[in-house]
């Protein structure tokens, strides 16, 4: 799927053929962790937290931790058609999210 955070010495990233989502050791290269909440998919950054967007349409607010996959809350895009796999953006405490024709927005901040 493709993107990756880095973020206090630590990668968060997602897409391997599996439902996955990994944390990885920036210095040592140490895996520390594999999750399977949701679905393969992309990730971006904002105010410490990360967002995932699967390609099933899982949309997870997820606190960056190295001890495992901290899902502090999740939704489900349902608005729109196609794949789930544009990449979110965030741009002044709005998350948009775009899925087909539709653009969703979620206010973040």
């Amino acid at each position: 799927m493709g993107g990756a955070v880095v973020l206090d010495g630590y990668i968060y990233v997602s897409g391997d053929s599996n439902r996955e989502w990994r944390c990885l050791d920036w210095e040592s290269g140490k895996e520390m962790y594999v999750a399977k909440d949701i679905a393969k998919g992309v990730v971006i950054c904002a105010d410490g937290m990360l967002y995932c967007y699967s390609e099933k349409g899982e949309l997870a607010l997820v606190k960056p931790d190295p001890s495992g996959f901290k899902v502090v809350s999740k939704t489900k895009v349902s608005l729109g058609s196609e794949q789930h796999w544009a990449h979110p953006s965030i741009y002044d405490g709005v998350l948009y999210v775009r899925h087909g024709q539709a653009l969703i927005s979620y206010k973040v901040k």
